[in-house]
């Protein structure tokens, strides 16, 4: 097995379309079918695992840079534009990219590119705080909602 989470994921996809084509040609009549459904299943289950690994390899330190400029323009935003209103905001902004530098990838399937949304909406947040004051925490908490709806179980 392939260390590169990109190569392992070109394995599972080549072990799934075999797979695939033993089950095409078993048939639904076949007494093997039921086993090479099971079989089948896992496979799809290792590709969906190897495609949120290889996700996770592309995403960690995009995640992570875009956390750390969260936190920091959340603190210029603080020390610049201080009023009440802005405070909702950059906390939320900071909770999310807490979140995300200690876990940039996440454990679930999607959580990867849901953690990148919500990470994303707390910069954009964090970067509208000086005209929309404690509005801006709507684009924070939107972002924040994306990634519990793509992470739900």
């Amino acid at each position: 097995m392939a260390a590169d989470p990109f190569a392992r994921l070109a394995d599972r996809q080549q072990s799934l379309r075999t797979a695939l084509r033993a089950l095409h040609a078993a048939g639904p009549g076949s007494p093997d079918f039921p086993s090479l459904l099971a079989a089948t299943d896992q496979e799809v289950h290792a590709v969906v695992q190897a495609r949120r690994d290889a996700e996770a390899a592309r995403l960690a330190t995009p995640n992570r840079v875009t956390a750390a400029a969260t936190t920091a323009a959340a603190l210029i935003v603080a020390v610049g534009w201080f009023d009440g209103w802005s405070l909702l905001s950059l906390l939320l902004a900071v909770a999310t990219a807490a979140a995300v530098l200690v876990d940039p990838v996440g454990a679930k399937p999607w959580e990867p590119r849901a953690r990148t949304a919500a990470i994303t909406a707390a910069l954009a947040a964090t970067l509208l705080t000086p005209i929309a004051h404690g509005w801006a925490s709507v684009v924070t908490a939107a972002g924040i909602a994306w990634w519990a709806w793509r992470t739900r179980t």
